[in-house]
């Protein structure tokens, strides 16, 4: 954890091959966290019309039955949620309140891993994140 200033703090750590960024806050008698990790990519169309098809309606899946917790924006998938913490704040509330949002994408990040690898999965330099038999074949 890296301490910015009074009451605020940023923190990172990996969960599923996944690097997931913290926020902590402290402002007006109240605690707010937000975390936020890159998935991958979301596959243009020329590269898997399949996989960027299955992965939307895994985010869409995920967002009708955990709320909004991942989201498309600038062709990344994002997971990410904001929580407020009531006081007082201890260690066992903020990792408890991180394993309570996390805890439901664990199965959409299992799909999600079907068409592409996790960022911090070992991997070739230059190799597409996207799965190999999901990917387009040269005609």
């Amino acid at each position: 954890m890296l301490p910015l200033k009074d009451g605020l703090v940023q923190f990172d750590f990996n969960f599923r091959s996944v690097r997931i960024a913290g926020r902590y806050e402290e402002a007006d008698g109240g605690a707010h966290l937000k975390i936020v990790g890159d998935v991958g990519p979301m596959p243009f169309s020329a590269e898997s019309p399949a996989a960027r098809a299955g992965l939307a309606r895994i985010v869409e899946a995920a967002t009708s039955r955990s709320g909004p917790l991942f989201r498309i924006a600038r062709g990344r998938i994002l997971l990410g949620a904001e929580q407020t913490i009531l006081p007082p704040v201890t260690a066992t509330a903020l990792v408890a309140t991180i394993t309570r949002i996390l805890l439901p994408a664990v199965p959409y990040l299992d799909l999600i891993a079907l068409y592409i690898r996790p960022p911090l999965a070992p991997a070739k330099r230059g190799e597409s994140a996207v799965r190999p038999e999901w990917r387009r074949r040269p005609r």
